[in-house]
């Protein structure tokens, strides 16, 4: 059987980790304006070529690994390149409405749009990675996934779907880790770092379901009170020269609870019985 002729847009990070695992599966063409066409790029010996439209022409499924910023841009230049019926699947960091765009432009071209959004690293775990599928084509793209060695989950709806759950994603993991960042600065200038690492990595890992509502609910019942804390907090930081960023924002949200309550949870707790729970786990404050 004839490999399917596939266009992988962006040669970064991600987009060689997937070359690598597409190449030897699919005939592959990758172009990225960064990189020159022909032969190996970054270690890899991959299809690169020298323009949008010598990767997208022919391409029966078109993925794309750009910048956020840059993936409007590239599905506006592939969009005139797409064969009829061609799977378009957006994988970069845009928004949702972005997305849309994307699908969009992308359906009035007579192709199908995918809009997707990669859940963990690709370095970690090439075509193994993670993949929030969203929109028209989201489960072609899961079964072209399923037979060339991609996790590819089909959640079905809106474009931006699975946009929306990657940021999401963000808004949590990447705000824990500048608070993270934040408050080692501050324990390394007060001369407690290694105090600090050490409860640092304890309650992270003693975090369950309980954890989260008492971390939750705690806010919403002390929420003036810890208004108090964090600003005595932020000029703590300010004395130690350690930039306050995410403890000021951290102050300005409780003043929000307090003023508008907290966002509703979710009834019930799944988490693991008492017993079950690692010995040496700190309750939420």
């Amino acid at each position: 059987m004839e490999r399917l002729q596939v266009a992988l847009l962006g040669h970064g990070e991600a987009g060689r980790a997937l070359a690598a695992g597409l190449g030897p599966r699919v005939r592959l063409r990758v172009y990225d304006p960064a990189y020159p066409p022909g032969g190996a790029a970054g270690g890899l010996a991959v299809g690169l070529v020298g323009s949008n439209a010598e990767a997208v022409c022919g391409a029966e499924v078109v993925i794309a690994v750009t910048a956020g910023a840059d993936s409007l841009a590239a599905c506006a230049e592939s969009v005139p390149h797409l064969r009829p019926g061609a799977l378009y699947a957006d994988l970069s960091t845009a928004a949702p409405r972005d997305k849309r765009e994307i699908a969009a432009l992308v359906e009035a071209a007579g192709a199908v749009a995918v809009g997707g959004a990669i859940m963990a690293p690709v370095p970690l775990r090439g075509l193994a990675t993670p993949i929030l599928a969203s929109g028209a084509g989201a489960q072609r793209f899961a079964a072209f996934g399923r037979a060339h060695g991609m996790d590819v989950t089909p959640i079905g709806g809106d474009p931006g779907d699975a946009a929306a759950r990657k940021l999401l994603r963000s808004v949590l993991v990447k705000g824990l880790s500048a608070l993270a960042i934040e408050a080692r600065a501050a324990a390394e200038a007060a001369g407690l770092a290694e105090w600090f690492w050490e409860h640092l990595v304890e309650t992270v890992t003693s975090a369950d379901e309980r954890f989260v509502r008492r971390l939750l609910e705690g806010a919403g019942q002390h929420a003036v009170r810890r208004v108090h804390e964090m600003d005595a907090a932020t000029r703590m930081l300010e004395e130690l020269r350690v930039p306050p960023t995410m403890t000021a924002a951290t102050a300005a949200t409780l003043r929000r609870v307090a003023e508008t309550g907290l966002p509703p949870l979710p009834r019930g707790d799944r988490s693991p019985e008492p017993e079950t729970i690692s010995p040496g786990s700190t309750p939420g404050p």
